[in-house]
């Protein structure tokens, strides 16, 4: 048959999990300041809006440049940057606040060359030490707070003294230039422990890197940062060392940290083929990876929060023609889907934007299939996780999640449901709702691939209109197709959607 007719089985006596509300987060990576010139790209209005469109969210500044940028409160501005200050004088810089259109065309002409020499940089494995200055923070804090976003600031913790201890003496500088200017952030100390040694050639032990920790959380405490955040460790691609780097860390250093951090990625972008992109196993990889990691916090440090700080399809800036169309949307719909089920708080996309292929913005500040899937994630799924489960054989290849619906929707209200989906049969799956609602009304939000591309799509359509901004400060209507109550709901192959159920009238969802 062509089709096949699913039924579907919910749970919803209790939530599973309570998510944050800026549960889908994203990252700048640090290397954008490797040249502070193209921080400048953060003072775009298109890009603002964009932004906005996820909030809440948190914005992670981070990275393996983390460990290799240099607070310099002397270094002066960049031409670039002073132009886009100057534009700023006697106007709302949230509502104003765009570059300079020469100076914007001028930085997109060069970032392609920019670009390379970041991913150069990635590839050979081989780092440099940069400065910013008072301006880059400036910047950064600016998007994040214009944009509706709690800022994340990474600290260097390659810095060290003879015998290995962290050396706070940079950090304390710019505690004290943030504490200044009365921004609010939070805080984290280095980038993938785990890799330092190859990355430096410096090893630091989970049981040192506890201790600075504390340390950086004593200094928090003598400052304005009383309360701020501190997350850790973001460690990687965990294995063996890795483990046992995780458990000694959060031994030793665990008690003072807000939520545990590490990263996920399934995939090398070098290598990676849109079969990978497409495989159910390669989905179900995940979930060990997730498992181990509670594990260990379980064992260490029990009730601690779990974030994931970094992640996306592949890691090296991602897969070239792969993470950036619409066929990343299955990895990533589907970790979103995990994440909340297993209980990940937070989950923070890698990137917005910035050098590779896995950002969610292209380098002409145009939204990416992604940017609309996490566009359409926040407006309609809720913080309350439910469970549903198909029933029926080969379930991994059509995986569904469940949620109370997003009630700072204007069409819906305490009660409805929100289901996700994602369907990698070749055939069209239908949807049988449980019998207790299938009189009720659905609203279905059906992503396909745009134009000739299929799969590899950099557009995509929702309902079949193509989503596009408006203008730089307007985002599209995301607007539904109602479904007459006791259909079943289509979905066709290699795609995916969401369906609001409303009036489901779900006691826990009120």
């Amino acid at each position: 048959p062509a089709e096949d007719v699913v039924e579907l089985d919910f749970s919803m006596q209790r939530p599973r999990h309570l998510l944050s509300p800026a549960f889908l987060s994203f990252t700048i990576d640090a290397n954008l300041a490797t040249d502070p010139r193209f921080l400048t790209f953060l003072g775009s209005s298109k890009l603002r809006t964009l932004a906005r469109g996820l909030s809440p969210a948190y914005l992670r500044f981070g990275g393996t440049k983390t460990d290799f940028l240099i607070f310099d409160p002397k270094k002066e501005p960049t031409f670039e940057e002073r132009s886009y200050w100057q534009h700023q004088v006697n106007q709302d810089i949230c509502t104003s606040g765009s570059i300079p259109s020469d100076v914007e065309k001028r930085l997109q002409l060069e970032w392609p060359f920019q670009e390379e020499l970041i991913l150069r940089e990635q590839y050979q494995g081989k780092f440099k030490n940069s400065t910013y200055s008072r301006s880059s923070v400036d910047m950064l804090y600016t998007f994040a707070n214009c944009s509706g976003l709690d800022l994340i600031f990474g600290l260097n913790a390659l810095l060290r003294t003879s015998d290995l201890h962290w050396n706070n003496s940079n950090a304390r500088l710019l505690l004290d230039y943030c504490s200044s200017k009365g921004y609010q952030m939070s805080w984290e100390l280095g980038n993938e422990p785990n890799s330092f040694l190859k990355k430096s050639g410096v090893y630091i032990d989970g049981f040192q890197l506890g201790t600075d920790f504390i340390e950086l959380r004593k200094l928090l405490g003598k400052s304005t940062f009383k309360k701020a955040k501190l997350y850790g460790p973001d460690i990687s691609q965990l294995r063996g060392k890795s483990y046992n780097l995780l458990r000694s860390f959060l031994k030793a250093g665990g008690g003072v940290l807000d939520a545990v951090t590490w990263h996920h990625y399934y995939l090398d972008g070098r290598i990676a083929t849109k079969e990978d992109f497409l495989n159910p196993d390669v989905l179900d990889t995940f979930i060990l990876n997730a498992e181990k990691v509670f594990q260990i916090v379980k064992e260490t440090r029990p009730g601690k929060k779990v974030w994931l700080g970094e992640t996306s399809s592949a890691y090296g800036g991602g897969a070239p023609s792969l993470s950036n169309t619409f066929a990343a949307g299955f990895m990533w719909l589907d970790k979103l889907g995990l994440s909340a089920r297993m209980g990940i708080e937070v989950v923070m996309r890698q990137v917005l934007f910035g050098a590779g292929n896995y950002q969610l913005v292209d380098k002409n500040f145009e939204p990416l299939p992604d940017y609309w899937l996490s566009l359409l994630f926040k407006k309609l799924v809720g913080t309350k996780v439910l469970m549903a489960n198909v029933q029926g054989p080969d379930k991994n290849k059509l995986r569904i999640y469940l949620h109370c619906a997003n009630i700072d929707h204007p069409r819906y209200k305490e009660g409805d449901l929100t289901l996700y989906v994602l369907n990698l049969h070749n055939v069209t799956q239908h949807l049988k709702l449980p019998y207790y609602l299938f009189n009720k009304e659905v609203d279905k939000y059906l992503i396909k691939p745009s134009g000739p591309d299929g799969l590899l799509s950099k557009s995509v359509q929702l309902n079949g209109q193509i989503l596009k901004m408006v203008d730089d400060h307007t985002l599209p209507a995301l607007t539904e197709k109602t479904l007459r109550p006791g259909r079943s709901l289509g979905l066709p192959p290699f795609s995916y959607g969401f369906f609001v159920i409303k009036n489901a009238k779900v006691a826990v969802c009120v």
